[in-house]
């Protein structure tokens, strides 16, 4: 527990560092750096890509996609991705003999699905109008729900959630995950409101709009949590790595905040808090 807080407390502060940057090309690269490790993690400790070349090629395309917004040729990333996917073709034609179709498959899957999640940070960041508000809100549904899920779970869980993919996950925590993000949801609204106001800038806040997005969310990241068990249990490994002591790794970490990111963006554009 003591490891766990602590590799908590430093990952607290290199978020805040990297928020710092947040219009800059380091925020760019530390997402790069997330999705390359998070690709890494998947296909290599799971045991899916033997081929390292193949495993190589799909990291390095993973580490690329949040840096296409800085390409003036918005055609880029169709270019490189036509070449990417024709690369690890020749790699399977080159090793038919010991890589398997499959390899392929789940290495170009992982690398454009799991980057492409990551990468809605940059697009939120250059499309949006608040978009280190929304990146904020995207860590509440995800570390929040995950913390408070854990605790609660600790400390009065008694039903199962799913014990066939995760035993130690119970509906109670899962409640206080939910009720947990929507607090936080709702005081991340009222303090960003409040600052703005501070700096003369008037918006009006949905509450109503927050709490169900902030409900919404935290349930898709408890998906996504989920999700990682299923692929541990399946491939008969504990943690994805072993990068953050008391946490495992990068996928560890992220699993909820890959999906509850995207589901954040899409709820916003279509029911918007801010107005």
């Amino acid at each position: 527990m003591k490891q766990r807080v602590i590799t908590g407390l430093l990952g607290v502060v290199v978020l805040v560092v990297v928020l710092f940057f947040y219009e800059t090309l380091v925020f760019n690269a530390a997402v790069a750096v997330i999705a390359a490790l998070a690709v890494f993690e998947i296909l290599h400790s799971t045991g899916y890509v033997k081929n390292r070349f193949v495993l190589f090629c799909a990291v390095l395309y993973g580490a690329a996609i949040p840096f296409y917004d800085r390409l003036q040729d918005s055609r880029s990333f169709f270019y490189v991705t036509i070449l990417y996917i024709a690369v690890l073709l020749g790699a399977l034609l080159a090793c038919h003999q010991k890589t398997m179709f499959t390899e392929i498959t789940t290495a170009a899957f992982v690398s454009l699905v799991v980057p492409l999640g990551f990468g809605i940070l940059i697009y939120i960041r250059d499309n949006t109008a608040h978009g280190l508000f929304l990146t904020l809100l995207a860590c509440v549904a995800a570390w929040i729900s995950d913390t408070a899920a854990y605790f609660v779970g600790r400390a009065c869980g008694k039903h199962k959630l799913s014990p066939l993919i995760s035993p130690h996950k119970t509906v109670e925590g899962a409640i206080g995950g939910v009720c947990f993000a929507v607090l936080f949801f709702l005081l991340f609204c009222w303090g960003y409101q409040s600052i703005l106001a501070g700096q003369g800038t008037e918006v009006e806040v949905s509450y109503l709009t927050a709490a169900v997005i902030g409900a919404v969310s935290s349930m898709v990241g408890i998906c996504g949590d989920l999700t990682a068990s299923v692929i541990k249990r399946q491939t008969g490994i504990k943690d994805f790595g072993t990068i953050m002591p008391g946490h495992g790794g990068i996928m560890d970490r992220f699993d909820s905040f890959l999906f509850a990111a995207p589901a954040l963006y899409l709820l916003v554009q279509l029911f918007p808090i801010l107005h």
